[in-house]
């Protein structure tokens, strides 16, 4: 019986073409990529460290299985496989051939075999230095992990935060006047990520905002201009080159509020429609309690941050990312007989993964291109 492409995603080759013996580790790539590596507990050993999908909530220890195995007939791949009291475990791992390095990707099935309905948590183990975005978890600036599409990570939430996938660039601004030095550090959206902050905030209080911009890429307007949304009030668009000039550092007030009382204050930057860079930026944001007097020359100088119920150094020391780093957390409700799958895509060998949202493979192309290399490598030999 073949083993089918789980999720209708990518598939891999093993680099090695010899059969290791089940339990041991287990090498897959595609034909002219370097290997990656499931040891023998089903984990994935990758360059910038170890990613293990950890299961618990039923009595019973997971001790797996790791095999070499083939996908659609043709794709190599490593395969780990366990009973988990009530719930069998499979994880997967392959190889897409997506340049220039290629994309590992692992895919977990849980499968309930007992015939009742059962709860398991499914915990992404990661080193302490991943930070955890919307949709990816990156080391650095390196994202090595997207997240799957089909759940949302159940996480311990700071106070505030960026709750997005974009990249910090400390020491990208240029301000050529007196500053503070945050207006020197930029978060930005590559490839037209939103940046995304959240602040937990009292319902009903009214907040003054003030956003601050640096742009020192740009020497001309119109190449980058954005819309700026704090909630509770009307959107902003900015140009910085129209407004300030290249490296002029400048600010946005607006008067916010939790408009939908949940208890956060949302503030978002995102590029307009049709920009020639659609990559936004920002580089502090200050948070004040309505009925403060704000001069905007000495927000900008720094000067009013003590005074700030939050002043974040957006993309330097003084940022954070909404959630704890560590692990992320599923919780995963299986129905009798019932199965749920999970696909992670994982940086491997110096690459990155790409954003979900803004990128062009889709799992079936993915799964096709994967096929069609193996096809093509098998033909010429």
């Amino acid at each position: 019986m073949k083993t089918r492409c789980l999720l209708g995603i990518i598939t891999l080759g093993l680099a090695c073409l010899a059969k290791p013996a089940p339990g041991a580790e287990v090498q897959f790539t595609s034909p002219g990529f370097a290997p990656s590596k499931m040891d023998a507990q089903g984990r994935l050993l990758e360059d910038w460290g170890v990613l293990e999908l950890k299961i618990s909530g039923s009595e019973m220890a997971d001790t797996a299985e790791v095999k070499a195995v083939k996908l659609d007939e043709v794709n190599q791949a490593a395969q780990s496989s366990a009973q988990h009291g009530g719930v069998r475990v499979t994880r997967t791992a392959y190889r897409a051939p997506v340049w220039p390095s290629g994309l590992d990707v692992l895919t977990l099935r849980l499968e309930e075999t007992e015939g009742r309905e059962q709860s398991v948590q499914v915990s992404l183990a990661l080193p302490d230095s991943a930070r955890v975005g919307s949709r990816t978890i990156s080391i650095g600036n390196r994202a090595v992990v997207a997240l799957p599409a089909n759940a949302r990570a159940s996480q311990s939430r700071r106070n505030w935060g960026y709750d997005d996938d974009a990249t910090a660039l400390p020491g990208w601004g240029k301000p050529k006047v007196e500053c503070d030095p945050a207006f020197r550090n930029i978060r930005a959206g590559m490839g037209g990520v939103p940046i995304h902050y959240r602040f937990k905030v009292e319902s009903n209080v009214a907040l003054t905002v003030v956003l601050g911009f640096c742009e020192s890429h740009w020497e001309t307007s119109g190449q980058r201009p954005m819309t700026c949304v704090v909630e509770g009030a009307p959107a902003q668009a900015v140009d910085c080159i129209a407004k300030w000039g290249q490296h002029q550092p400048g600010t946005l007030q607006f008067a916010g509020n939790d408009q939908n009382g949940d208890g956060e204050l949302t503030v978002t930057v995102l590029p307009q429609t049709g920009a020639p860079d659609q990559n936004p930026i920002l580089n502090v944001i200050w948070i004040f309690t309505a009925g403060h007097t704000i001069d905007a020359t000495q927000v900008m100088r720094g000067r009013l941050n003590v005074q700030a119920m939050h002043y974040v150094d957006v993309g330097g020391a003084n940022d954070q990312s909404l959630f704890a780093g560590g692990q992320a957390e599923y919780m995963i409700k299986l129905p009798a007989k019932g199965a749920q799958e999970m696909t992670f895509l994982v940086a491997c060998v110096g690459g990155s993964v790409p954003t979900p949202e803004r990128t062009a493979w889709t799992p079936e192309k993915l799964c096709q291109a994967a096929a069609q290399v193996w096809r093509e490598w098998k033909e010429a030999r």
